[in-house]
C-alpha cells in the first residue's frame, strides 16, 4: 500500500475517532466539563475583545433593516398568533385575576404622580378642547343625544303633523319652531358646559385629581379582569393582534420611524463600542454563572435530540472533515509515515 493511500486511511480513522470522542464529550450528562470549559474560556477571553472589534455599526444597521423593516411573518406564524390570542382570551375569562394582581398600589401611585407632573400637557389639552371645532361638534352631538334620551315625551311633538292649511297646523308649526329653537339653545349650552367641565377637570389641582384617581382605582382594583374582558369576543382579540402587526408593517416603512430606530442603534453603538464583551454581558446583568446555567438548560436536551435523530455524528463530521481531507494534512501524515 502506498504512503498516500495509507495516509488517507489514517486520516479517515483519526477523523472518525475524533467524531466519537467529541460526541461522547458533548453527551456526557454526568460530567459536562467539555461544555463548561468551553463557556469558561469564552467568558474569560471576552474581556480582551471590544464590541467595535467584532461588530461594525453598519452591520447593526443591516440587521435592523432586514429583521425590523423588511421581514414579514409567514401565514403559519400569523395563524399561530390568532390561535394564541384566542387561548389568552379563554384563559383570562377563566381566571380570578384582578387588576390589582397586574398593578400594585405602589406602581399605580408612581404612574399617577408622574402623569400629574405633566401640567403643561394638561394645559395644552384644555386649550385643544376649548378651541378645536371637531371637539365642539362631538360635544354638540353628545348633548343632542342627552336631550333626546331624557325627553322621550317630546318625541310625539317633534314628529306630529297636521293638515297644512288648518289653524291647528299653523299653531303646531309655531310651537314646534319655538321648541326647536329652545332645544337647540339648550343643546349648545349643554355642549359648551360639557367641554368646559372636562377642561376644568383636566386642570384641577394635583391633590384633587390624585384623590379622584385613587378613589376610582380603589373601586377598580378588586374587580376581576374578566369582567372587562368579557365584553370582547375571542375573534376581537385575534383581530386586534393582527391589526397591530399590520399597523406595524405599515408604520415601519415610514422614513421617520426608520430614522428613529436607526438613531437608537447609533446611540447604542456609540455608548458600548468601547466595551469589551464581558463588560457588555455584565451591563445586561449576565455573568459566567448565567452562561453556564443557560448552557446546561438547553444544550444537553438539544444534543440528545440530535443524537436520537442520528444527526450529531454528521454535524461533527461536517465540521472537522475538511481538515482531514485537505492536501496539507495528507502530506503531513505522509511525512510522518516515512
Amino acid at each position: 500500500m502506498s504512503n498516500q493511500a495509507l495516509a488517507q486511511q489514517l486520516a479517515q480513522a483519526l477523523m472518525l475517532e475524533q467524531v466519537q470522542f467529541t460526541k461522547q464529550q458533548l453527551l456526557d450528562s454526568n460530567n459536562n466539563t467539555y461544555l463548561q470549559q468551553f463557556v469558561h474560556r469564552v467568558y474569560q477571553q471576552a474581556n480582551q475583545i471590544l464590541l467595535k472589534e467584532v461588530i461594525q455599526c453598519q452591520q447593526l444597521h443591516a440587521v435592523v433593516n432586514k429583521y425590523a423593516f423588511e421581514l414579514n411573518l409567514g401565514a403559519e406564524l400569523l395563524a399561530f398568533i390568532g390561535n394564541v390570542s384566542q387561548k389568552i382570551h379563554h384563559f383570562i375569562l377563566n381566571t380570578p385575576m384582578t387588576f390589582h394582581d397586574l398593578l400594585s398600589d405602589e406602581s399605580f401611585e408612581i404612574w399617577l404622580n408622574k402623569i400629574l407632573e405633566l401640567e403643561q400637557v394638561r394645559l395644552n389639552a384644555q386649550t385643544y378642547l376649548t378651541q378645536n371645532s371637531q371637539v365642539q361638534n362631538i360635544s354638540l352631538q353628545l348633548a343632542n343625544q342627552i336631550v333626546e334620551s331624557n325627553t322621550p315625551w317630546l318625541d310625539h311633538l317633534r314628529k306630529l303633523k297636521l293638515g297644512e292649511q288648518s289653524l291647528g297646523s299653523k299653531l303646531l308649526s309655531l310651537v314646534q319652531e319655538q321648541h326647536y329653537q329652545i332645544e337647540l339653545k339648550l343643546e349648545q349650552q349643554l355642549a359648551q358646559a360639557i367641554v368646559k367641565q372636562i377642561g376644568l377637570v383636566i386642570t384641577l389641582p394635583n391633590e384633587e385629581l390624585a384623590e379622584m384617581a385613587l378613589q376610582i382605582w380603589s373601586d377598580l382594583k378588586t374587580r376581576p379582569v374578566r369582567e372587562s374582558f368579557a365584553q370582547l369576543n375571542a375573534i376581537d382579540v385575534e383581530e386586534f393582534f393582527i391589526l397591530v402587526y399590520e399597523f406595524w408593517k405599515e408604520l415601519r416603512q415610514t422614513p421617520q420611524i426608520q430614522a428613529i430606530i436607526l438613531h437608537v442603534v447609533d446611540a447604542f453603538y456609540e455608548s458600548f463600542a468601547e466595551y469589551d464583551l464581558k463588560a457588555l454581558l455584565n451591563a445586561v446583568g449576565l455573568d459566567e454563572q448565567d452562561l453556564h446555567e443557560e448552557t446546561q438548560r438547553f444544550a444537553p436536551y438539544f444534543l440528545r435530540g440530535l443524537e436520537q435523530a442520528e444527526l450529531l455524528d454528521t454535524l461533527i463530521e461536517a465540521l472537522i472533515q475538511p481538515f482531514y481531507q485537505s492536501d496539507s494534512t495528507q502530506e503531513l501524515i505522509q511525512r510522518f509515515l516515512k
